[in-house]
C-alpha cells in the first residue's frame, strides 16, 4: 500500500520533473540519462521507471508542462484589454516568453528545438492549431477579410522570430512590428 501512494506521489513525480528539466537544459537531451535523472531527483532508478517508462516519457511531461503554461499566458493576453492588434502581438509575446522562460539561455535550445518537432511535433500541431484558431477568431470578429490565411503568417513569422533571438526584448519589439504591419492596414480597410 504504501508503495502504491509512492508511485503516484504528485510531489515526487514533480520533483522528477523538475530533475529532469534542469539536467536537460544544463547537459542537453542525448547527455541526460535516466540514470542522471533518478540521481538528480534523489530517487531509485525503479522509482523513476515507475513513473516514466524511458527518458521520451519523461521529456513529454515536460512539453506537457511547458504547453500548459504556454496555452495559459497566450489566452490571458489575448482575451485581455486593449485593440485587436495590441492583444494579439501580446498573446504571440506571451507565447515566446514562456518558452524562453523555460529554456533559461540554456546552450541546448536549438536541441531541445529540434528534438520537441521531432518527438512532440504531433503535440504541438494540435496546440499551434488552437492558437491560430484563437487568433483567427480574434481577426474575424475584427472584420478581417481572410482571417486564417493572416493567421498562418503570423504564426510562422513569429515561430521564425523566435528561433532567431533569444533576446526576448527583440522577440517582443518584432512581434509587434509584425502585427501591426500586418493586421493594422487590415482593419483600416
Amino acid at each position: 500500500m504504501v508503495e502504491a501512494t509512492r508511485r503516484i506521489s504528485p510531489e515526487r513525480r514533480q520533483r522528477i520533473l523538475e530533475a529532469a528539466r534542469f539536467l536537460v537544459l544544463r547537459n542537453g537531451l542525448r547527455a541526460t540519462t535516466m540514470e542522471a535523472i533518478a540521481r538528480e531527483a534523489r530517487i531509485a532508478k525503479p522509482t523513476l521507471y515507475g513513473y516514466f517508462p524511458d527518458k521520451e516519457a519523461v521529456f513529454l511531461a515536460i512539453v506537457e508542462e511547458l504547453v500548459a503554461d504556454l496555452l495559459a499566458a497566450f489566452e490571458a493576453a489575448l482575451k485581455g484589454e486593449g485593440e485587436v492588434v495590441a492583444r494579439i502581438a501580446a498573446a504571440l509575446t506571451a507565447k515566446y516568453r514562456t518558452i524562453e522562460t523555460l529554456l533559461q539561455g540554456s546552450p541546448h535550445a536549438a536541441e531541445l528545438y529540434d528534438e520537441h518537432d521531432r518527438s512532440a511535433g504531433p503535440f504541438f500541431r494540435e496546440v499551434e492549431h488552437k492558437v491560430e484558431a484563437a487568433i483567427a477568431a480574434e481577426l474575424r470578429a475584427a472584420g478581417v477579410d481572410q482571417p486564417e490565411a493572416l493567421t498562418r503568417v503570423l504564426a510562422g513569422a513569429a515561430y521564425g522570430i523566435g528561433r532567431k533571438t533569444d533576446d526576448m526584448g527583440e522577440i517582443e519589439a518584432s512581434i509587434a512590428l509584425l502585427v501591426e504591419r500586418l493586421v493594422r492596414p487590415e482593419l483600416e480597410s
